[in-house]
């Protein structure tokens, strides 16, 4: 019995100084922190890539769409204006690189005296946008510009 008492307090005391020194001893904090931090911040660089993939890929969307409408006025009938804008949207701005031209559709309409440019992308088979772990806005992105032909 006195034996088991020694053994019990023996143990007691070596569990504390073992306790002790490893609560003193930092060697393994710092991987410990990166394991707990580092998938946080690879998930936010991929958000802060993807999102900014897909605004770029929205201006340049809204830059064709613009760029068309600007061209139209050039146009002096409507199927005039279409082939005139068609040509701007898909040999100007959208060869710049930033979006599929494929994938782009460009639609006109005429109401009284404003001409619209519709310009739409299907981001769906981008492979950075579509592969994104955060969601992004629902594809296509479509953007409009308008201006006004003026009759004289």
């Amino acid at each position: 019995m006195e034996n088991r008492h020694i053994i019990n307090r023996f143990s007691a005391t070596s569990a504390r100084r073992l306790g002790g020194r490893l609560a003193r001893d930092e060697q393994g904090a710092v991987l410990v922190e990166a394991a707990f931090a580092l998938p946080i911040i690879i998930v936010l660089l991929f958000g802060v890539i993807s999102y900014g993939t897909w605004f770029m890929a929205a201006q340049s969307v809204q830059q064709a769409a613009n760029e068309g409408a600007r061209a139209a006025l050039a146009g002096i009938d409507e199927a005039d204006r279409q082939d005139i804008v068609q040509d701007m949207v898909n040999d100007g701005v959208l060869s710049a690189g930033t979006v599929n031209a494929d994938k782009v559709t460009v639609s006109t309409s005429l109401e009284g005296d404003v001409y619209t440019v519709a310009v739409s992308y299907d981001y769906s088979e981008s492979v950075l946008l579509s592969a994104s772990i955060i969601p992004l806005p629902a594809s296509p992105i479509t953007r409009q510009a308008r201006v006004r032909l003026n009759s004289l």
